[in-house]
């Protein structure tokens, strides 16, 4: 049963003077917003804009004001990024200039005259007093380079970002131009406020809360501290964000979501390479969302499924059913906003009256602008039939056009980003799973040692994955492949798992998943 969805907000993006969505469909069934050029690193940066923001005003994970009233204040830290990111002489600086002095007075003058996006005359000399000497400085900016999230991107250097260390490392992307400032929410689409809500309402604030905190949240830890060193000691004033919008008070969904990190959090992993598999899971989990809203709307009835193959020498009946599945769910969501206009347009009192009365095409461009917010400026350029039906039709192909140019596009990039779809070894793109993303399954589930079968039933249980026999009953009843295939191909996946050391066979009949980081009970 699809449960309530949550009123959508009367002011959407006015506080900031922005428009919002000029159509309110994709937002009404999954929020606002899927983005599919937010990849799933930037979205987990977003979050963590978000909870720093939210943590240190002590409302972490907690909505106080009622569900979407989130409004936080990100960071710019734009000397940092200037330093980092837009500062291509500083090895001319030091390779060619004879000494310290000189280095640091040439450096300091150059780049208060070139760095972009600070008021008035902006002062890089403070930077000295936090050195020993520059080529110290040098090597650090590389390091810090060098760890950046999509550091060697082509993309511009306001959308560049240091790895989360800490609070010192978390800022938004930005667009600057000579005469202004804007978060362009080109790669920060808002996923990851979508993310922060979704764990807000998942029940298990307070213990994200504690593994988060002294992981991306330390002011103290080292790695913090000396990304802080590039950063002056001034305030900056930031206008807040707000209007995030989540459609549903809660779903199981979320609360798996935070099982799942918090799994991965009370790992034994040194220093932060949980953080990587945080990604993945938050990839799988914003995947798996998209199809599962969509299922609720399009199909309640139908189980999620994604056939994986773990990767043949050769075709088989699997990989048939992995690009099935995936290209099934792939158009999952176009099927989920039809039956959105069904419902709430076709099958409402009020289309049923437009119909009936005497100026029915005004009457139904009224009831449009009620339901699924077509802006006015869209009828006004209307020059199709000048009936109910056809009004409709053109909205039918204008939702499907602006469901297409992204939403639509997110299952695709976000299985290939976390490493779920692979054309490996053929022209279709399907379900194959790397070794990062099985590495992270396991972390996730398995707390300390698993039973190979076990396992199995608990990637179908939890994600609806296929890919043993004892999963795949409806796809051997109706004769797409057979039992066979699929103990072939988890008999594939127990060779890839002892081969990342993660699985042990005991005997013919028994193998164990284990976790090497887990925690000793």
């Amino acid at each position: 049963m699809r449960p309530p969805v949550l009123p959508k907000p009367t002011n959407l993006d006015e506080s900031q003077g922005i428009r919002g969505p000029d159509m309110w469909v994709d937002e009404a069934i999954w929020g606002h917003r899927l983005y599919d050029e937010q990849t799933p690193w930037l979205a987990f940066l977003e979050f963590l804009n978000v909870l720093r923001s939210e943590d240190s005003d002590g409302r972490g994970f907690r909505e106080t004001n009622g569900p979407n009233t989130l409004e936080y204040r990100p960071r710019r830290y734009l000397y940092l990024r200037n330093i980092l990111f837009n500062n291509p002489r500083l090895t001319a600086f030091l390779l060619d200039l004879p000494d310290d002095d000189t280095r640091w007075t040439e450096w300091a003058e150059h780049m208060g005259k070139n760095a972009d996006g600070l008021r008035g005359q902006p002062s890089f000399h403070y930077i000295r007093d936090r050195f020993a000497s520059f080529e110290d400085f040098a090597l650090v900016v590389h390091l810090l380079r060098t760890t950046a999230i999509e550091g060697q991107s082509n993309k511009r250097w306001t959308s560049k970002f240091v790895f989360p260390y800490g609070p010192a490392a978390l800022y938004e992307d930005l667009n600057v131009k000579p005469q202004s400032i804007t978060n362009d929410r080109r790669f920060f689409g808002r996923v990851g406020e979508l993310v922060y809500l979704m764990l807000s309402r998942s029940g298990k604030a307070e213990e994200l809360l504690a593994g988060l905190r002294p992981l991306v949240l330390n002011e103290t830890c080292r790695w913090n501290r000396l990304v802080r060193a590039f950063t002056p000691e001034e305030t900056e004033d930031v206008s807040p964000r707000a209007n995030a919008y989540l459609p549903y008070a809660s779903l199981s969904a979320f609360t798996q979501f935070a099982d799942d990190w918090l799994a991965l959090l009370r790992c034994y992993m040194p220093g932060y390479d949980v953080i990587p598999h945080l990604v993945d899971l938050l990839g799988l989990h914003v995947l798996l969302y998209k199809l599962r809203c969509a299922q609720m709307w399009a199909s309640p009835t139908t189980p999620l499924q994604l056939a994986l193959e773990i990767i043949a020498p050769r075709r088989t009946t699997i990989r048939d059913l992995a690009t099935e599945t995936y290209l099934a769910n792939n158009l999952r969501s176009r099927d989920a906003i039809d039956a959105y206009l069904r419902e709430v347009v076709d099958q409402s009192p009020e289309w049923a009256s437009a119909l009936q009365h005497p100026d029915a095409f005004g009457e139904a461009c009224r009831v449009l602008r009620s339901k699924v917010a077509w802006p006015d400026a869209d009828m006004e350029d209307y020059n199709g039939q000048q009936t109910p039906d056809g009004l409709r039709s053109v909205l039918h192909t204008a939702m499907h056009r602006r469901h297409d140019g992204h939403l639509a596009n997110v299952h695709a990039r976000y299985a290939n980003e976390i490493g779920l779809a692979s054309r490996r070894g053929t022209r279709r793109v399907r379900y194959a799973p790397n070794d990062q993303i099985l590495r992270s399954l396991v972390f996730a589930t398995v707390e300390r040692r698993m039973e190979f079968q076990q396992f199995l039933s608990v990637l179908h249980e939890r994600y609806g994955f296929i890919i043993g026999h004892r999963q795949a009953g409806t796809f051997i009843d109706q004769g797409q492949s057979d039992q066979k295939s699929f103990e072939d191909n988890a008999r594939r996946l127990e060779l890839r798992l002892a081969s990342l050391g993660l699985l042990r066979r005991l005997s013919d009949a028994c193998a164990y998943i284990e976790n090497p980081y887990a925690r000793e009970r």
